[in-house]
């Protein structure tokens, strides 16, 4: 944290195996009244749908907040396409140009640390895979055919199984 901001900085590829850690850390602090963030991709090559879903979704909790802030800075031009081509860049803040919290991007380096590193077993994981796919279908038309079969493959994944199910 700087002050009241909390600075998120992903290390390797923006994930589904990522994407919980990222929704538990945001939700706690959104429950503890924290609402300003910036997400760091200095260090993330790439990222799939199930992270920018899940970044859709943190946004839209954060803007409903009083004096929220959700911050994309440092994509690079992969990530910045990636972000467009879903529609992103037209609800998440995306700093292109590299110009916002020039002061706070010197103090960082020294503020972070290595992160103790959680599991997530395969329900959950495919629980947050089917909330991202879900947040990403409802930012743009074109997005529900994009991912249609990705939503009902997961629902199927994590419907209830019954005995004869089994068989």
């Amino acid at each position: 944290t700087i002050g009241d901001l909390i600075w998120i900085r992903v290390q390797g590829k923006g994930s589904f195996s990522v994407s919980p850690h990222l929704r538990e850390f945001a939700t706690r602090e959104l429950g503890a009244g924290r609402v300003r963030f910036v997400l760091d991709l200095e260090n993330c090559p790439g990222m799939d749908s199930t992270f920018m879903g899940t970044l859709l979704a943190i946004s839209r909790k954060v803007a409903k907040s009083e004096n929220g802030l959700f911050d994309v800075i440092n994509a690079n031009a992969r990530n910045v396409q990636l972000m467009k081509n879903l529609g992103l860049d037209l609800v998440l803040s995306v700093d292109e140009l590299g110009e916002r919290w020039t002061q706070e991007r010197r103090e960082i380096d020294q503020l972070l640390t290595e992160s103790v590193i959680v599991t997530y077993g395969k329900q959950e994981t495919a629980a947050v895979m089917l909330d991202a796919h879900e947040e990403l279908a409802a930012a743009q038309p074109e997005n529900v055919a994009r991912f249609r079969d990705v939503i009902h493959y997961l629902q199927e994944d994590l419907a209830p199984r019954t005995i004869n199910d089994a068989d």
